[in-house]
């Protein structure tokens, strides 16, 4: 009987250190911090007024600030769940009540801009890569605005904050009046 009780112990053992380190792995991954940054590609014109010469379209990208992925929304779903209902609240429906109107469509909308990342490891290296699709954009024929990407209550442009942070002279610029 002791010998049964001793085996049975030392199965139990030797069954409970692999579980024990996969709840770790799981708790490691689920402390990781995911950083990243939107760039969106969008045309902008005039509310109600047929693009032509004098009224061309204008092409613009805006591009978020660096903020963490929010744990409850997986990569694969955050654009739509989150960036396009944020956007649209808080940058479109504004710049519409002021007479200009912003297309875009879910494919223009990329995390990370044209980097290969799904999202990083350290802010520090998130802030680099926006700094270089910054860049990268300034030669692509059309303005940028930075804007505000902030979870929570969404205020309109009081949340967003959306500036121009370059000004391509061969392009456009309608400033919501």
């Amino acid at each position: 009987m002791k010998r049964t009780i001793l085996f049975l112990s030392l199965i139990l053992c030797l069954i409970a250190i692999p579980f024990s380190r996969h709840i770790s792995a799981v708790s490691e991954r689920r402390n990781f911090t995911a950083w990243f940054f939107v760039e969106i590609e969008t045309t902008v014109h005039k509310k109600g007024v047929e693009t032509s010469s004098e009224n061309p379209e204008e092409r613009r990208w805006y591009i978020s600030n660096v903020v963490v992925q929010p744990e409850d929304v997986p990569t694969y779903s955050l654009v739509k769940q989150r960036i396009i209902p944020y956007f649209s609240h808080n940058v479109m429906d504004p710049a519409e009540a002021k007479g200009i109107s912003i297309d875009y469509g879910e494919g223009d909308v990329r995390l990370n801009g044209e980097s290969s990342s799904a999202n990083y490891a350290t802010r520090e290296e998130a802030e680099a890569e926006r700094k270089n699709a910054i860049e990268y954009r300034k030669g692509q024929s059309g303005n940028i605005y930075s804007f505000e990407l902030v979870f929570g209550a969404m205020k309109g442009e009081e949340t967003s904050k959306p500036k121009l942070i370059y000004r391509d002279k061969e392009q456009a610029n309608y400033e919501a009046k």
